[in-house]
């Protein structure tokens, strides 16, 4: 297919020629792993150079992305920026992103690569990089859980504590790392136990107790390939999903509806939207996995939406 000309993007304005791109690339990301940083580096630097942008390419870990974004500072000149990595990734880059004149064009090389799918993008990192370029202008919601950024959803319960296993799984370097890493989420599984959580949704206190509690950027409305999607994310809503999940094997069987797309279907999963809630955990930090990524959170924890925040691009 061949490209149309970068002055078509954005609404039809023409971009200016000493205008530039920012690209961040997360060398940790399966895709990038596979394909090589600097081949993809590479093939990226290519196609801008083909629409007439100079390019600032880094490369490396989820760590080292603070720091290029406190190096970019949003500079007037910048057209667009590029972020290859996972959901983890794009929602650092959200929040980096958002109410910012200049669009994001997210680029799928992590595992479930939930945001760039519901945007209707390529999973095949190569193909999304052939395509970018062509990509239209599109503002999206953004979820705000205290001071973090999620474009997906947030988990608390024993779902986040397999989450924080699955992490060590994926970071760990020995076979013995990666059996205990296995048998801790076993372990999290078969000991499994409902949390106790105090719901504050529009104005309405609820006590739940519940190994899994979702709040998510917009609600689900399907699958695809034990993927779970969202027709929308521009609803301005939260969604937030209370499972009566006990034990394990509740947990489990919880999961696989959300994966399956079952939600709506679920005798066992209690659906809310709102715009804003606040979670109180027992504890005074509560573990969660933000966008996949397990992280602890000062107890009690407020959730809300910010409709439009953000500018991505992705396929008309």
């Amino acid at each position: 297919m061949r490209n149309r000309p970068f002055s078509r993007l954005f609404m039809h304005e023409r971009i200016a020629a000493n205008m530039k791109a920012s690209v961040f690339i997360n060398t940790h990301s399966g895709s990038v792993e596979a394909a090589g940083a600097d081949n993809v580096s590479s093939l990226i630097a290519a196609r801008l150079e083909e629409a007439g942008l100079d390019a600032d390419i880094a490369c490396g870990d989820p760590g080292d992305f603070k720091e290029f974004c406190d190096c970019l500072k949003r500079p007037d000149d910048l057209a667009m920026a590029v972020i290859a990595g996972g959901d983890g990734t794009f929602a650092m880059a959200a929040e980096a992103f958002a109410h910012a004149p200049a669009p994001v064009a997210f680029l799928p090389a992590g595992t479930m690569n939930l945001i760039t799918h519901d945007l209707g993008i390529d999973a095949n990192l190569e193909d999304a990089i052939g395509d970018f370029l062509n990509w239209r202008p599109k503002k999206i919601d953004v979820g705000r859980i205290n001071d973090r950024t999620f474009l997906n959803n947030v988990v608390f319960g024993d779902y986040a504590e397999v989450a924080e296993a699955r992490e060590h799984l994926r970071q760990a370097p020995t076979l013995e790392e990666r059996l205990g890493a296995i048998s801790e989420a076993a372990y999290t599984l078969f000991h499994s136990a409902p949390a106790r959580f105090e719901l504050t949704v529009s104005g309405e206190v609820m006590k739940v107790r519940s190994n899994m509690l979702m709040i998510a950027n917009n609600r689900y409305t399907g699958a695809v390939g034990m993927r779970p999607t969202r027709d929308r994310l521009d609803r301005g809503k939260l969604a937030l999903y209370l499972a009566d999940s006990r034990d394990g094997v509740d947990l489990v069987a919880r999961v696989l509806e959300v994966l399956r797309g079952d939600i709506d279907a679920s005798e066992a999963i209690d659906q809310r939207e709102a715009t804003q809630c606040v979670v109180r955990a027992e504890d005074d930090c509560v573990t969660v996995a933000v966008d996949g990524e397990p992280m602890a959170l000062a107890s009690p924890v407020e959730a809300r939406i910010e409709p439009r925040a953000l500018t991505v691009l992705c396929p008309e």
